[in-house]
C-alpha cells in the first residue's frame, strides 16, 4: 500500500478506546492496530479533505435520508435533483423503510466540485434528515 518501511509513530489512547480497537480487530479480521488505523485515517482525511485527496474524476456513493410523511413532496425532489445531475449519476435507488423514512442512494462519476455541487443541492432540499457522502478511491 506504500513505500516501505512505513515511518513509526506513537499516539497515546484511553485504554476504553484500545479496548474497542482490539475488539474491531478481532470482530473484522484486520491483521493489526497500524492496518485498522491507517485505513481510519484514509477515510477521515478523505471526508475532511477530499479535494486534496481526490483529483481528476472520482467515484462516490451519495446516501440520502428522507422521511415523506413529514415532507411529502421530499422524494419527488430528490429524484428531480438527481435528475438534474444524470450524467453523473450511474445508479441510484429508492427504498421505502418504515414510518414515511426512504432511503435513496447514487452511486456518481465525476470530478469533486461536481459531486460538492449535487450534495449541496440536495441538502437544501426540506425533508432531507440526513446525507452521507462516501468518497471511492480506485487506484
Amino acid at each position: 500500500m506504500g513505500d516501505y518501511p512505513m515511518p513509526i509513530i506513537s499516539i497515546s489512547l484511553p485504554s476504553n478506546l484500545l479496548d474497542k480497537i482490539d475488539e474491531y480487530i478481532r470482530e473484522y479480521g484486520y491483521t493489526g492496530r497500524s492496518e485498522l488505523i491507517r485505513e481510519a485515517l484514509r477515510e477521515y482525511l478523505s471526508q475532511r479533505f477530499p479535494e486534496e485527496t481526490f483529483t481528476g474524476r472520482i467515484y462516490a456513493i451519495v446516501i440520502i435520508l428522507t422521511n415523506h410523511e413529514l415532507r411529502p413532496s421530499v422524494d419527488q425532489k430528490v429524484i428531480d435533483t438527481i435528475h438534474t445531475f444524470q450524467t453523473m449519476i450511474k445508479s441510484f435507488y429508492h427504498q421505502l423503510l418504515e414510518k414515511g423514512w426512504c432511503l435513496n442512494i447514487a452511486i456518481v462519476e465525476s470530478t469533486w466540485n461536481e459531486i460538492q455541487l449535487l450534495v449541496k443541492s440536495l441538502r437544501k432540499i426540506q425533508g432531507v434528515d440526513n446525507i452521507w457522502f462516501i468518497p471511492l478511491r480506485i487506484d
